[in-house]
């Protein structure tokens, strides 16, 4: 009896009113669109600045508020995304799923519990993928083509194919630990992360690839002060390769093997990434994101060895930079936000080098940059406001400017000193378009409560640095024309989200008059139980 007094009491305390678990970075139930939209429309916090993500549920919705002390527990939802992909892989911005061919699943389940100041959330993830061979770069092409290829292979972990089997993996995904203390969070997580105001690119963080593990000082709500507000976040985390390579015949040109060997060791990444709203002038955010990583076997054990993100951004002041192996990515960027046109612009422009000094920035801003636009605008179709059309445009560019002609900074993501380039287990970090390559997004999308549909239209050009470099006829650029429509609706607890794309690759594989075709089918469900 008393056995059964003690259980009654437990399941008392234990709730399933909580507000502070994260919600994850590109979760299918499409809540942090649709809180950006209602921003737009004036019914949500206008200080959040989302660029910089993932957001804690009582962000976007402050009803969200404990019942009670002691311990609070949630079951998170189950979420199940498939896809299929026809003839090559395609698709990015989908965390732990993998660049592959054929059939592929991601299952997540977990929970959340909350206790005082200490939070605790577990939703590890589960990949499978077939991962059956595709057409790669082709070995009938000219040896000076091959040697550029090979090249840009030995700069980037990006293997393609990812492997030559089929790929079962599972990891903590969106989990962490942490210590919420008003408006600021500290602790461990694996979550992926978003920084900037992009919405189908990122250019320094983004959820192409898999999360990793970090340590993260960050702000929960955005801090208020006489200036205006801010929101922030300093990170500290450990990057891994895949482990993998192209096949090896990428790499043997007329009997020699080019292949440079990858460090097996990891890098460690120190991020920093902040964002300022000036109470004078409502809705703009400004803000910078830094990133700089090392392999751990260079790290020394000093302070500016473990936050490099606070030295100078200037090489000259920074006695011997260089000796420290050690890669960086910076950008600055903006949002205006306008509820009274329902409209929204924004911006971001990365560097993926450290200028000399001040007058070098000033002389060559378009040195080692790249950067993305884009913009949101709202019509109203009801006086409810429930319903309206989002039209939207974004263009991401992260080819080398003309400045390449006297001064080569390589393609975005690509740097001599790491040799896995900006990736966590074989994919990029930032934009997932991947070096060099450019994109330009249109999207119509119409919203209603527990319903979205879309339609999608892109122009996809594949590293751009790579054709220049390897190529004299203007006939050999790789060239997509991509078709997405997507729906999304809700049924009491189940969650259902749908993608059809169609991807015209004009010179598939930069071969002349090679158009291929490939069809991605996509099927996400989440329920909450």
């Amino acid at each position: 009896m008393k056995i059964h007094l003690k259980l009654i009491i437990c399941l008392f305390v234990i709730s399933i009113s909580l507000n502070a678990q994260n919600i994850s970075v590109g979760s299918i139930d499409m809540l942090e669109q649709r809180s950006r939209n209602e921003q737009l429309l004036g019914n949500s916090n206008p200080l959040i600045s989302y660029t910089l993500r993932p957001l804690a549920s009582n962000q976007i919705d402050s009803t969200l508020t404990k019942s009670h002390e002691g311990v609070s527990i949630k079951i998170l939802p189950i979420t199940l995304t498939q896809q299929y992909n026809t003839f090559a892989p395609y698709g990015w911005n989908d965390g732990s799923m993998i660049p592959a061919k054929g059939y592929q699943s991601l299952l997540s389940a977990g929970l959340f519990a909350e206790y005082g100041i200490l939070s605790v959330q577990l939703k590890p993830e589960n990949v499978y993928a077939a991962n059956p061979n595709f057409d790669i770069f082709p070995l009938t092409e000219t040896n000076p083509v091959r040697l550029i290829n090979a090249y840009y292979l030995n700069y980037s972990d990006l293997p393609a194919p990812y492997g030559d089997k089929p790929y079962s993996k599972l990891n903590w995904g969106q989990s962490n630990i942490k210590l919420n203390i008003n408006k600021f969070s500290v602790g461990v997580s694996t979550e992926n992360l978003w920084w900037g105001p992009g919405t189908r690119n990122s250019l320094v963080m983004s959820n192409n690839a898999t999360g990793f593990l970090h340590f993260t000082l960050n702000t929960r709500q955005p801090v208020e002060t006489f200036l205006g507000s801010f929101e922030g976040q300093i990170i500290s985390g450990k990057l891994e390769g895949s482990s993998l390579t192209s096949p090896k015949s990428q790499f043997i040109i007329d009997g020699v093997d080019y292949e440079i060997p990858k460090s097996n060791d990891w890098r460690y990444i120190n991020g920093l990434s902040i964002n300022y709203h000036p109470k004078w002038i409502p809705g703009l955010f400004l803000g910078l994101n830094r990133t700089i990583q090392v392999y751990h076997n260079d790290m020394g054990n000093s302070f500016s060895d473990y936050m490099p993100i606070f030295a100078p951004f200037q090489k000259k002041k920074l006695n011997g930079e260089d000796a420290k192996n050690r890669d960086q990515l910076a950008s600055i960027f903006f949002r205006w936000a306008m509820k009274e046109s329902k409209f929204e612009f924004y911006g971001e422009s990365g560097w993926n080098d450290h200028s000399q000094d001040v007058t070098d920035l000033f002389h060559s801003p378009e040195h080692s940059r790249a950067y993305l636009f884009g913009f949101n605008k709202l019509f109203m179709l009801n006086k409810t406001k429930n319903k309206y059309l989002k039209v939207s445009f974004e263009t991401t560019h992260l080819e080398q400017s003309a400045d390449r002609i006297v001064r080569p900074a390589g393609a975005w993501y690509q740097h001599g000193l790491i040799l896995h380039g900006y990736t966590n287990k074989g994919e990029v970090l930032g934009a997932g378009i991947g070096p060099g390559s450019n994109l330009q997004t249109l999207d119509f999308s119409l919203w209603q409560k527990d319903k979205v549909w879309g339609f999608q239209v892109e122009r996809y050009a594949r590293n751009m640095d790579f054709f220049y470099d390897a190529y004299k006829s203007y006939n050999n650029k790789w060239v997509d024309l991509i078709f997405n429509t997507y729906a999304y609706q809700k049924f009491g607890k189940l969650d259902i989200k749908a993608k059809l794309n169609t991807a015209v690759s004009n010179n598939y594989q930069y071969q002349y008059e090679n158009r291929e075709i490939n069809m991605q089918f996509q099927l996400s469900l989440q329920y909450q139980l």
